[in-house]
C-alpha cells in the first residue's frame, strides 16, 4: 500500500491526530515520503515501531516541516544508532513533542548524551532508552540533564 493511502485510512480511523505505521516495513524510504506529507501536521501521536528505519530515515523525519503537533513519537526496534539520537536531539520541530520512545535501538552512549544536551527535547515527560547499550555514562548523562527535569517516566538500559 502507497504510503500516501496508509495515513489518509489511519487519520480517518484515529480521528486525525494518531498514525500508528507499526510493523509496516517502511524503512527509510518510506520515512522520507511520509516526512513530506502534509496531513503529518495533523498528528499528535507518531508510531513508527518495527520499520527498519535506520539514522537516514530518521534525518529525512527530523526534516519534515510538519512534526510541530507532535507530542509523541515511538520508533522503537529500527536501527537508530547515535547519529539518529543527534538529529532527534538536533530537531526543533521535535520542541512540543512530550514522549520519546527509543526502546530496543542502538543508540549508545554517545546518542544518550545528545539526546541530554538537546535544548528542544525539554517538553519530554516519557523517555524510554530500554535496550539501546547506553551505558553507565550514557545513564548518567540522561538523569543529571537539566532539560530533563520534567521526565517521570523514565526507562533505561
Amino acid at each position: 500500500m502507497e504510503i500516501e493511502t496508509l495515513v489518509e485510512s489511519q487519520l480517518k480511523l484515529g480521528g486525525g491526530s494518531a498514525l500508528n505505521l507499526d510493523g509496516h516495513n517502511l524503512g527509510d524510504e518510506g520515512v522520507q515520503k511520509l516526512a513530506g506529507l502534509e496531513d503529518l501536521a495533523k498528528v499528535s501521536t507518531l508510531e513508527l515501531g518495527e520499520n527498519e528505519i535506520s539514522d537516514e530515515g530518521v534525518t529525512a523525519l527530523c526534516q519534515s516541516p510538519h512534526l510541530a503537533r507532535l507530542k509523541v513519537l515511538n520508533l522503537k526496534s529500527n536501527k537508530i544508532t547515535a547519529q539518529g539520537a543527534q538529529s532527534l536531539a538536533h530537531c526543533r520541530q521535535l520542541a512540543n513533542l512530550e514522549q520519546l520512545i527509543l526502546k530496543f535501538n542502538r543508540i549508545g552512549e554517545e546518542g544518550a548524551k545528545a539526546l541530554a544536551n538537546s535544548e528542544y527535547l525539554t517538553r519530554l515527560t516519557t523517555l524510554d532508552l530500554f535496550r539501546n547499550r547506553i551505558g553507565e555514562e550514557g545513564a548518567r548523562a540522561i538523569k543529571a540533564s537539566k532539560n530533563f527535569k520534567g521526565v517521570n517516566r523514565l526507562r533505561l538500559d
